[in-house]
């Protein structure tokens, strides 16, 4: 596999090149390209400048900037999985934004997903689940998502 990044204002990030078996027996394309994006609670950047200058924060939902500039932080708690819905809905509001942009064939996108709070592995799978139940419409071949803290994947076809 051969992957080059893109720098300009092309509709993809990466184009990819591909070789072996799978290839040969059409179990994937040949070529095709890559389209990256990143999701993340709205007041993600609040939590890392708290934890930057004071070294804490609650979560995210309880984060606010005050009228001086300085940022609030309170706890707060969800009833049973709450979170996993709220983190499926930004999931999917992004991909709902790619998939309004039109993309060349064979285009993958991978999603970073910057999640609310840690994760347990059924949780995550309960996340990937509530995603695929509402998969918006698009023309990715594949939707591949990431967590680089607790490093879970999943892979979803949507054609």
């Amino acid at each position: 596999m051969s992957v080059r990044w893109m720098d300009g204002n092309q509709r993809y990030d990466a184009e990819l090149v591909q070789r072996g078996a799978y290839v040969a027996h059409s179990y994937y394309p040949e070529a095709g390209y890559l389209e990256v994006t990143c999701t993340m609670h709205p007041k993600e950047y609040l939590s890392r400048e708290l934890l930057d200058t004071k070294g804490s924060a609650f979560g995210r939902e309880g984060l606010r900037r005050l009228p001086n500039g300085e940022i609030e932080s309170v706890p707060v708690s969800y009833s049973n999985r709450a979170f996993i819905a709220s983190d499926a809905k930004l999931i999917i509001n992004q991909i709902a934004k790619k998939a309004a942009i039109p993309y060349p064939e064979n285009t993958t996108l991978i999603v970073q997903c910057t999640l609310t709070m840690p994760y347990m592995p059924d949780e995550w799978g309960d996340l990937m689940n509530q995603v695929r139940a509402t998969l918006p419409q698009s023309s990715f071949r594949e939707i591949y998502f990431y967590d680089t803290i607790y490093q879970y994947s999943q892979a979803l076809y949507p054609q």
